[in-house]
C-alpha cells in the first residue's frame, strides 16, 4: 500500500493497548512513520493491556516486552487515551 500525503497526515486509531495494538502501531511507524499519526484508545486507565495485568509478577521476561512498548509510546506522533469506552 502507498500513501502520498504533504497536506494531510495518515491518522489512525488503534482500539485496544495490549501486544496486538502496540505491534500494530509499531508496524506503522516503521513503514510510514513521516506521514502518519495514532492515536490509541484502552477502557483501561493505562497501557500494555494483560502483559501488565495478566502476567504473573515472577515472568519477568515476558513482561520485558513492555519496554518495546514504551519505546513506540516516546513517539510524538503517539498519543494514548485511558479510561475510554468505544462502541457500547
Amino acid at each position: 500500500m502507498s500513501f502520498n500525503s504533504t497536506n494531510y497526515p495518515l491518522r489512525v486509531a488503534v482500539i485496544g493497548s495490549g501486544p496486538a495494538g502496540f505491534y500494530t502501531v509499531g508496524q506503522l511507524f516503521k513503514e510510514y512513520n513521516n506521514i502518519v499519526e495514532v492515536d490509541m484508545f484502552d477502557k483501561l486507565p493505562t497501557p500494555f493491556g494483560l502483559v501488565r495485568y495478566g502476567v504473573a509478577p515472577d515472568h519477568q521476561k515476558i513482561k520485558s516486552v513492555t519496554k518495546l512498548y514504551e519505546r513506540i509510546a516516546d513517539n510524538p506522533k503517539f498519543r494514548f487515551w485511558g479510561n475510554v469506552e468505544i462502541g457500547k
